[in-house]
């Protein structure tokens, strides 16, 4: 089957849907072939604010099936207000759709109308393991943090109000914070009382490379997610995958169903590219 994953965003993305289409492309060899353009028999649309109106009016005119993948309702701060009125347009449009959380189904798909299969994001099992290169740190037990914009659902404060309570009980315990965080949380401490930068807590900053990011993760005890509403975070599938315990997680949202169906569910993205291949079926 001939796939084509459209994609109109401009310079490289660090999102989800960046994530999921760079899995799903990379699991996709024997599984399907993607395809840059011409004929196709599906187009999949990763997310609705990375591919136009225009395009996908043009693929609505093409002889294949257009697949819509719904994570969440793009919020008006990231996408100028036209994010939700493009995910609601595609998705009346589109021959099918693909919510990435029973979450996403259950409210996304709830307002849309439209019913379709959950299919869950797989990962880079190649890279995000347990058995690979760890950091020294400089204390135990480890926690990380993680959160590449400042989206206020990530809950960065609730990570420190909950590390101060959990450092009473673990006094030796640090913490890690990777990626953007607001400069006056790092110019005061992160608001950490007396704690020693470098010695209690630490930054990194954006971490890029899948590899460090790999070893970031399976150098740390605890992964800290308490975001709310994240339909499906990939963040917290790498670093269970890494070996990482759940800690603080958001019952409301898809990182619940992650961490209870963990030891019995296949986490490859060869299985979620052999899932989507059985969604493209159904619907061509």
């Amino acid at each position: 089957m001939r796939v084509y994953l459209p994609n109109d965003s401009h310079g490289r993305g660090i999102g989800g849907g960046w994530t999921f289409r760079d899995n799903l492309y990379a699991a996709s060899p024997g599984i399907f072939d993607v395809v840059e353009g011409g004929e196709w028999d599906v187009a999949l649309i990763s997310g609705a604010t990375m591919v136009s109106r225009d395009t996908v009016k043009r693929m609505l005119k093409a002889p294949g099936k257009v697949i819509l993948r719904i994570d969440g309702i793009p919020e008006d701060w990231r996408n100028r207000g036209t994010g939700w009125p493009r995910l609601r347009d595609f998705a009346a449009w589109a021959d099918g759709v693909i919510y990435q959380s029973e979450f996403s189904r259950d409210t996304v798909g709830r307002v849309l109308g439209r019913s379709g299969p959950v299919i869950f994001n797989g990962t880079d099992t190649d890279t995000f393991n347990s058995g690979g290169p760890r950091n020294a740190l400089p204390g135990s037990p480890s926690v990380l943090c993680i959160n590449y914009r400042q989206d206020p659902n990530k809950r960065i404060q609730e990570s420190i109000i909950r590390f101060r309570e959990f450092k009473l009980d673990h006094p030796e315990a640090v913490i890690t914070f990777a990626g953007v965080y607001p400069k006056l949380l790092s110019q005061y401490k992160f608001g950490m009382l007396d704690w020693e930068r470098g010695k209690d807590w630490m930054t990194t900053g954006v971490v890029l490379a899948r590899r460090d990011l790999a070893q970031l993760m399976r150098s740390h005890d605890y992964i800290a997610y308490p975001a709310f509403a994240d339909p499906c975070p990939n963040t917290l599938i790498e670093a269970l995958a890494c070996g990482c315990e759940p800690l603080w997680i958001n019952d409301y949202g898809g990182a619940m169903e992650i961490v209870e169906r963990w030891f019995y569910t296949d986490w490859t993205r060869e299985r979620m590219a052999t899932d989507y291949l059985e969604a493209f079926e159904h619907v061509c």
